[in-house]
């Protein structure tokens, strides 16, 4: 990815705070290979896959993606976001009521939700938080489909829906910014929406749902594109979702050395195998403390929290 577009100022906060409200996309990956399977294979549209995307979701393996964040701005105000939406009702009406995530949609606490991009995981579970805020502004990347969109609409959405274009980063407010990256992967969903923020005598803090763009390549549009080094990072980084491992994924590894990130809290489809090498070279992962069915410590699972 080229180095050499012109840096965009996008102001300054004080400190992030970020909840794992769930990371857990799906329970087992055996069951959600058959299912997907049984639908056509990874190159057919999602909708087409045999979990209803619309009304009562009670698949016992179907989870879901999602964070609460909170920047704190240079004068005090703190602007709470919902960074994706989760998958299954059920799953994720536990989880918000679990961390009171409901309350704060009902009490319009909340500023906005950013779907970081179309996958289940990330975005089916959005009638659990349009339910309680239906007015939420929501903020899409560009290349959602004609089912996601009329699946916004019959989740009762009333408020606005802004879609991200690429090379077009739009300002939330001062000091956080959500950028677009092309990408074309699995179950034919393209575009994903990733946020970062600029923490006074830090630096960047990013925030990735997957990381399909590849976390390098996010990594390095964050500094190119805000002009500031990267110091934190939150999310799945998609580097061995599935315990693949090559000489493609040491090199990844190697890269993220070079960035000197002083906290990393990767978790959801960055994959156990991944975060044990990023251990074994000293790379600075936050851990996690393996409650609300979280399954591992090594990472920061569900009611985890970073803060920078």
């Amino acid at each position: 990815m080229s180095t050499t577009q012109s840096t965009h100022a996008i102001g300054t906060l004080k400190r992030l705070k970020i909840l794992c409200i769930s990371e857990i996309g799906w329970f087992d990956d055996a069951t959600l290979m058959a299912d997907v399977k049984a639908a056509g294979g990874m190159g057919v549209s999602q909708y087409q896959l045999s979990w209803p995307p619309l009304g009562d979701l009670h698949n016992d393996n179907a989870a879901g993606s999602s964070a609460l964040i909170e920047a704190e701005g240079l004068d005090g105000k703190v602007h709470p976001i919902l960074f994706d939406t989760g998958w299954n009702p059920a799953w994720m009406d536990r989880r918000f009521a679990e961390e009171g995530i409901d309350q704060r949609l009902q009490r319009g606490e909340i500023e906005a939700l950013i779907i970081s991009h179309e996958h289940f995981d990330h975005f089916w579970g959005i009638g659990s938080t349009l339910k309680h805020c239906p007015s939420l502004p929501v903020y899409i990347p560009e290349g959602f489909h004609d089912e996601g969109l009329e699946f916004i609409k019959q989740a009762g959405h009333t408020g606005p829906v802004v879609t991200v274009h690429p090379d077009q980063p739009i300002e939330l407010f001062p000091g956080c910014a959500v950028a677009h990256f092309r990408m074309n992967t699995l179950l034919r969903v393209q575009g994903e929406n990733v946020l970062y923020f600029n923490l006074a005598d830090k630096g960047l803090a990013m925030v990735t749902g997957c990381g399909h763009g590849g976390v390098v390549n996010l990594l390095e549009y964050g500094q190119a594109t805000f002009g500031k080094p990267i110091h934190a990072v939150y999310g799945g980084l998609h580097i061995s979702p599935f315990g693949e491992w090559d000489a493609e994924h040491e090199k990844i590894i190697e890269r993220l050395e070079d960035f000197h990130i002083a906290r990393l809290g990767c978790n959801h489809c960055t994959g156990v195998k991944a975060v044990q090498h990023m251990m074994a070279v000293g790379l600075p992962v936050v851990r996690g403390t393996a409650r609300h069915g979280s399954k591992t410590d090594l990472y920061l699972g569900n009611g985890d929290v970073l803060e920078v």
